[in-house]
């Protein structure tokens, strides 16, 4: 019964960090390329994609995450006081504030330019500000899942 415990939050928390990770950087990539495309329609359709996606994928994977991780390390016969559960725990309450920081930007992003898209603007200097900030913060959430993940696959020892 134990085993099947285990193999659950490790399915489900594995999916999560997916979920993650995996949204976080298809965001990122389409944000990437909507700019590129200098289109403040395509820009500004784009990032209400975006801010749905964050609603409808990244904030149940944040919160599932440490959910099903801290059962599973306590099922594994990990002591939660480990240095790599230690690092990854405040590695991921850091990326949790980025996240919500992140989010915050994207949303201010689609209503500047849902503005400019409906009155036949182009996009506004605060966007290009907002989109610097917005890179800044994905790079840093993006850096911190890639630590996480390593951390959970080494799970080094230091004494």
């Amino acid at each position: 019964m134990l085993l099947n415990t285990i193999y659950a939050l490790k399915f489900v928390h594995m999916i999560a960090i997916a979920v993650l990770f995996g949204t976080w950087l298809t965001i990122a990539v389409f944000t990437l390329f909507a700019r590129r495309s200098r289109n403040t329609s395509v820009v500004a359709v784009t990032a209400l994609f975006v801010v749905r996606a964050e609603f409808m994928l990244m904030l149940p994977a944040v919160v599932l995450t440490p959910l099903a991780g801290y059962p599973l390390a306590t099922a594994i016969g990990a002591n939660l006081d480990e240095y790599w559960i230690e690092v990854s725990g405040a590695i991921y309450a850091a990326v949790a504030v980025v996240w919500l920081a992140n989010l915050m930007v994207e949303r201010r992003i689609r209503r500047v330019t849902q503005d400019a898209a409906v009155n036949g603007k182009p996009l506004p200097d605060s966007y290009r500000r907002l989109f610097r900030i917005w890179c800044a913060i994905t790079l840093a959430g993006l850096a911190g899942m890639i630590a996480i993940m390593a951390l959970m696959i080494w799970q080094p020892h230091w004494y």
